[in-house]
């Protein structure tokens, strides 16, 4: 028997059902690949930009402070070294690329784990459409609440949507995203994933084998 998703309108009433593909959304859940996804996601977001100077870089040095022996002081051969104040940084961060290989393929089969999951626990709702004229905090917020949809909210979009994400920005946990930009990490963040008809089709169409 095909699973279906029901549609809904903005008053959350039943106008048509969504055929499921068992080859996307039935899709086995491997913790290790959504840990290995998750890891990669993050690790993309790095900046690595953080870097401390070494004793060879900080100003000073060149000259012994004081003569080695008769001063009653501990030896000292630069004001450079790692335990004098200004001195140089032992094995501190240096500017560095965090990135690493995920083969798009696991991705992908990453992310068809993480949704399948989700509509298993009946997390997923798809809305007919989701269109505005201009950014309403409070339309937005009255939408999602008359979906009963509350706690951390990802909504998926066909495209990119000025007024829509304008509308949501600052609702703490609701997120907007293009169907494009739909990730592992932010499926598995949210408590409920709120698609239009069309973002579904297309993320659908994107993660088919």
């Amino acid at each position: 028997m095909t699973q279906v998703l029901d549609v809904v309108n903005p008053q959350n009433e039943k106008v048509d059902e969504l055929p499921l593909s068992q080859a996307v959304f039935g899709t086995p859940v491997q913790s290790s690949l959504l840990h290995e996804a998750v890891r990669w996601q993050r690790a993309k977001q790095r900046r690595g930009t953080a870097s401390t100077k070494g004793r060879a870089e900080v100003s000073g040095g060149g000259k012994k402070p004081w003569r080695q022996k008769g001063t009653g002081r501990a030896r000292a051969g630069s004001n450079r070294s790692p335990i004098w104040r200004h001195g140089g940084i032992t094995h501190g961060p240096k500017p560095k690329d965090w990135s690493f290989r995920f083969p798009k393929a696991m991705r992908r089969e990453a992310l068809r784990g993480a949704l399948s999951a989700k509509i298993a626990a009946r997390e997923v709702q798809v809305l007919e459409d989701l269109s505005m004229d201009r950014p309403s905090t409070k339309t937005f917020l009255g939408l999602l609440r008359g979906l009963g949809l509350t706690g951390k909210v990802l909504v998926v979009t066909p495209q990119r949507e000025e007024a829509v994400e304008k509308s949501a920005r600052n609702l703490p946990g609701v997120k907007v995203l293009p169907a494009r930009g739909v990730n592992v990490s932010d499926v598995l963040h949210a408590d409920a994933i709120l698609f239009t008809r069309e973002a579904f089709v297309k993320v659908e169409e994107g993660l088919t084998p």
